[in-house]
């Protein structure tokens, strides 16, 4: 399994892109997830860190312009809770048991579903689109076709918009898939092996 990978999948309501660095073992040192809704600007960030293959710290980030969020939790070597912390809208709001077993479950459910991604090569880029031109966020031209639909969507975005068009895709085996198209860079804050 490679030190720092990157994939990502489609969800109900949403695109999720996962970032992932390994120790020497295969095992997860940090995750971070980002989920981005195709409704609304309420862009989530995640960090699942993990220390000697354990579980150590979540921490939880909403961008939602109405409740913006935090969430942090820590955990001791035998898996208690150490920390917790939740503010919305800078209110202190208890998390409740519920949310810890929810937070725990979604650690496992991540780790799982980002084996399953990298065995099936499963790779996310992002960078600019320009007039069809595809570069990476490492300066990489990449001949990259979607479909005809997701091309589609990028020339109309590119009709609307007088700079390059930010996007963020999967690559595999099966094909490609157009996440996202926005106007904000993605390359300025997409984690990197040195990052995390």
């Amino acid at each position: 399994m490679p030190e720092f990978s990157a994939s990502g999948f489609i969800s109900d309501a949403g695109v999720v892109r996962l970032w992932r660095l390994n120790d020497q073992k295969s095992n997860p040192q940090v995750i971070v997830a980002v989920y981005s809704p195709y409704q609304g600007k309420n862009t989530t960030i995640t960090f699942f860190e993990y220390r000697q293959n354990k579980l150590w710290q979540i921490r939880y980030q909403s961008f939602d312009y109405k409740n913006k969020q935090q969430q942090q939790l820590r955990f001791d070597q035998n898996d208690h809770i150490i920390f917790m912390q939740r503010i919305i809208n800078n209110n202190k709001i208890p998390l409740t048991k519920d949310d810890i077993v929810r937070w725990r479950f979604e650690s496992e459910r991540l780790i799982e579903l980002s084996n399953t991604l990298i065995a099936g090569n499963v790779h996310l880029y992002q960078g600019h689109w320009r007039q069809g031109q595809i570069i990476t966020c490492s300066g990489e031209k990449r001949d990259t076709s979607f479909t005809a639909q997701a091309e589609n969507w990028l020339l109309q975005r590119a009709k609307t918009s007088s700079d390059d068009l930010a996007i963020a895709w999967l690559e595999a085996p099966e094909g490609n898939e157009l996440l996202l198209v926005a106007n904000e860079n993605f390359c300025l804050w997409a984690p990197t092996k040195e990052k995390l």
